[in-house]
């Protein structure tokens, strides 16, 4: 499971519909993700079997029927994911990272206040004794 970082845009989706529903078949999670992506029932259950030779997500039978949860939380795979990038792009320097982000023309209006915000509370919680 330390290969969180390393899940495909599919393979976070599918753990998407595992979060919302908080349990699944391959029916609920081909359901829910055909209309865009148009892959098969087959798919999506070879998708769902490697997540969970993965250890990412588990099955409880129900009947003839797996039904599927997941075994990491979104937190967790968005903090792998980030964790990577940070090290692997920015070695590390989460000021440089904060800051390619800041020239980027996805900053939407609201975003550096709300970063103000969230670097006050993070610097606030670290002073209390």
């Amino acid at each position: 499971m330390n290969q969180l970082h390393r899940l495909t845009d599919l393979q976070t989706e599918v753990l998407g519909v595992l979060w919302s529903r908080g349990e699944a078949t391959v029916a609920d999670v081909h359901q829910a993700l055909e209309p865009h992506t148009g892959l098969a029932r087959k798919t999506i259950g070879t998708l769902l079997f490697r997540l969970e030779r993965q250890g990412v997500i588990g099955h409880r039978e129900e009947g003839r029927e797996y039904v599927y949860s997941a075994r990491v939380s979104r937190e967790q795979v968005e903090r792998a994911t980030v964790g990577s990038v940070l090290g692997r792009l920015f070695r590390g320097d989460v000021a440089a990272m904060v800051s390619h982000a800041l020239r980027a023309d996805e900053v939407e209006p609201g975003d550096v206040e709300r970063l103000k915000e969230m670097l006050n509370r993070w610097t606030a919680e670290r002073e209390e004794p």
